[in-house]
């Protein structure tokens, strides 16, 4: 390997373990909220522990951090404003789609194809069982416009959520230099 791709993804490695051990708490509180109740809380609490087995974290953060892609505490029923200038709102639908098909609608301000070469390995997962019915479970269970109730298990609220926006954010890009 030359040095142009071992610095990338040096920096990947760095930010997956990063986001494992600053994000597992997240999940560890919203699946032990969870655990124990009705079928949608057992999806939830499935769809915490498919978020991190998958590697989600490595790209979207539960507390609003700057990643490859748009974080995803508070996401469900936000609006989002596309890179086509389309504004939609984070629904079931939305959310299914960007997880099977992730270059079908691009959040305004990042880039095509980051989720979609990120998530061959796991793509057979993604398209069996309840797999995306869990992941979606999830990110309704963190967000409060879906919930009712600010900072749902164990997250911060943040004011507005539900009815604000998803606000791009773009992660810098390491460059190696000879």
């Amino acid at each position: 390997m030359n040095n142009s791709i071992k610095l990338p993804v040096a920096a990947l490695s760095i930010a997956v373990i990063f986001a494992i051990f600053t994000f597992g708490s997240i999940i560890a509180r919203t699946t032990t909220s969870a655990g124990g109740g009705s079928p949608e809380q057992a999806l939830a609490t499935r769809g915490g522990t498919l978020y991190n087995q998958l590697g989600c974290q490595a790209c979207h953060s539960l507390q609003g951090a700057a990643g490859a892609g748009p974080a995803l505490n508070n996401v469900y029923g936000r609006n989002a404003t596309l890179d086509n200038g389309q504004t939609i709102v984070a629904d079931d639908a939305y959310l299914r789609e960007s997880i099977l098909q992730p270059n079908a609608k691009i959040v305004q301000g990042y880039q095509a194809n980051v989720m979609a070469g990120g998530i061959v390995g796991v793509q057979g997962q993604l398209n069996s069982g309840d797999t995306t019915d869990a992941l979606i479970a999830f990110l309704k269970s963190i967000s409060p416009a879906a919930t009712g109730t600010p900072g749902a298990n164990g997250t911060p609220g943040t004011p507005g959520a539900g009815g604000g926006t998803v606000t791009p954010r773009v992660a810098p890009v390491a460059t190696a230099t000879r």
